[in-house]
């Protein structure tokens, strides 16, 4: 059971640390399209010639910028290598995770099926990884923790508690009325 006291904490670091998003997706659409050099004005989309880049120009920047910047470790690898050095069985790492078996399996199997952000941080949070770590872990499958996310905000916090028992963690997401991680697997 999550103390009161650690539930009233939380709120006010979501105070602190939370900032809602209103216009996210609308920066984002602006960022992309300033980058193929098409102008968004009045809720019209408007080219503007003397700007425009071809999509298969961007395509070659990307492709460069993956192969520098791409890791040569994919998640399961890294998954496995953070298991082994916190001297973890994989039952005792899926079942801190309260991730199934079969689900686990599918990670680490020859498919390599890609995880959500919610059980990377299950994992994550079972291999109690400090905050760098930690980021760097959600890096390797293509996600990150946001100030714009109170359920990201709440794992932050837990993290700079020492809060890393998962079933702890969906508690005090409940408390605050956010989904949890993972379902209850029994």
């Amino acid at each position: 059971m999550i103390d009161d006291k650690i539930i009233d904490e939380l709120r006010e670091y979501l105070k602190d640390n939370y900032i809602p998003s209103n216009d996210s997706l609308v920066n984002a659409i602006n960022s992309v399209s300033s980058l193929i050099g098409i102008g968004i004005t009045g809720g019209a989309v408007s080219q503007s010639f003397s700007k425009v880049r071809t999509l298969r120009y961007i395509s070659e920047d990307a492709s460069d910028y993956i192969k520098e910047h791409r890791k040569p470790e994919g998640f399961s690898h890294v998954l496995d290598r953070k298991r082994k050095e916190k001297g973890l069985e994989p039952a005792e790492l899926y079942k801190k995770a309260n991730v199934d078996r079969r689900q686990y399996s599918r990670y680490m199997g020859p498919e390599g099926r890609h995880p959500s952000k919610n059980t990377v941080i299950s994992f994550a949070l079972a291999l109690k990884l400090d905050r760098k770590d930690f980021d760097e872990f959600m890096q390797t499958a293509g996600y990150a923790l946001s100030n714009s996310s109170s359920r990201d905000v709440c794992v932050m916090y837990c993290l700079e508690k020492g809060i890393y028992d998962i079933n702890e963690v969906n508690a005090l997401l409940f408390a605050i009325g956010t989904e949890p991680l993972t379902r209850d697997t029994a």
